[in-house]
């Protein structure tokens, strides 16, 4: 089962992890929590906001111009470590 897999995988990278690594991501989720992001985040199923950002070579790009190509998947990556 998948959830399985995935405390496994937990587990075995919370047991081999450097400790200031495991502190910041301890960090970050107490501040996700205390921020209550969560609650706050676009629901599946609403319409997210209108957004203009730039693509892989720096070209500014509006959600709505790619709406208008069809539906669309957007996942954010974090920039750096």
């Amino acid at each position: 089962m998948i959830s399985e897999s995935l405390a496994a995988l937990k587990n075995n990278f919370y047991s081999s992890a450097p400790k200031d690594i495991l502190d910041i991501i301890d960090q970050s989720i107490f501040d996700l929590v205390e921020n209550k992001l969560v609650e706050k985040a676009i629901k599946v199923g609403k319409k997210m906001p209108e957004f203009t950002l730039k693509n892989a070579v720096g070209n500014q790009i509006s959600l709505s111009s790619l709406l208008q190509k069809g539906p669309l998947v957007v996942n954010f990556y974090r920039g750096g470590w």
